[in-house]
């Protein structure tokens, strides 16, 4: 048997949710081409994506997770393992650390980004082991839901420039700038070109979130409210931890697409900018301009079969936005 085994959408359980996290800045000292630049960005991001990720380096904030590339593959790609700090906040205790979420590299583009998808593990790690072997049944229940990641779909991390005329922005009204006792001061000179950094996903619960959203939701994690944390820690880590200049305008500014109104921040995640919504059926998903505008930026997910049918159609392996998805 393999290591490894997706976890498709199509298979997975609920409303389908998708959720956009975007953070704008400069680079202090950029010339020439800042096209020239998104291949470094790139780079430096998807090898330091630990680093970034789990914030424990100057001018980040520690992630409520942990990730580190592993060397166990899927299909000759690379994975990740996440790892979560799950608390029982009811009593504010901390558990030991029983699961983990592991995701494979699917596609990447030395020019844009990468994309993950989400996998159900085939051996025992940890606490598993040692458990497996006693009499119980619910506890090998348990040990069998434990395998499953959270979710069941794919998530994008994507580097690009804003510029006039990209759909759903008018993206010729940003500034940068600083913030100085609650006042915005533009740079002075001529145009800086401003990057952005975007992670999304198209995704629903997968068999152990339903399992245990069954039982009681939120009693151990609210997996809503921790995609939150965790994608705005990230963007913000990143951006602040490289020195760069950020841009605080807010997306309600000069989103020009139906989901412009769903935009929202929050203090600590100092210029994340997010929104998300979730859809009962893939044709009340593919009917908002946001979301296509949204898939337009993300081959991976727009190459996502949302339902059985699709999926035998697709063909390839993971059928991953016409990538290899070799690394």
């Amino acid at each position: 048997m393999m290591d490894f085994t997706e976890l498709k959408i199509a298979r997975g359980s609920g409303n389908f949710h998708v959720n956009q996290f975007r953070i704008h800045f400069s680079v202090p000292g950029l010339q020439g081409d800042p096209q020239k630049q998104l291949p470094l960005l790139v780079a430096e991001f998807t090898k330091d994506f630990p680093k970034f990720f789990n914030g424990l380096g100057k001018n980040m904030q520690e992630n409520q997770a942990s990730v580190a590339w592993s060397t166990r593959q899927f299909e000759q790609t690379r994975t990740l393992r996440f790892l979560l700090d799950v608390k029982l906040a009811a009593l504010g205790i901390n558990l030991p650390d029983f699961h983990s979420d592991w995701v494979h590299v699917l596609w990447q583009d030395p020019n844009k980004g990468f994309a993950a998808q989400t996998l159900k593990r085939n051996f025992s790690e940890g606490l598993e082991k040692p458990l497996s072997i006693l009499p119980l049944s619910a506890l090998s229940v348990l040990i069998q839901y434990n395998a499953y990641h959270f979710l069941a779909g794919r998530r994008s991390w994507v580097f690009g420039l804003l510029q006039p005329g990209m759909p759903g922005w008018n993206a010729g009204s940003l500034q940068v700038g600083k913030v100085e006792s609650g006042k915005f001061t533009p740079y002075s000179g001529g145009p800086t070109p401003v990057f952005y950094l975007e992670s999304s996903a198209v995704e629903r619960s997968s068999l152990l979130l339903f399992k245990l959203m069954e039982v009681d939701p939120g009693i151990f994690v609210d997996i809503r409210e921790t995609i939150i944390s965790l994608w705005s820690n990230l963007l913000a880590n990143y951006v602040h931890s490289k020195g760069f200049r950020l841009n605080v305008g807010h997306p309600k500014t000069y989103g020009t697409d139906d989901g412009a109104s769903l935009w929202a921040t929050q203090p600590e995640w100092r210029g994340v900018y997010r929104r998300k919504a979730e859809f009962e059926t893939p044709r009340e998903l593919n009917a908002k301009k946001w979301v296509q505008y949204l898939l337009d930026l993300h081959p991976a997910l727009k190459s996502q079969p949302l339902t059985e049918t699709a999926f035998k159609g697709m063909g390839g392996r993971s059928g991953g936005g016409g990538a290899s998805g070799g690394w």
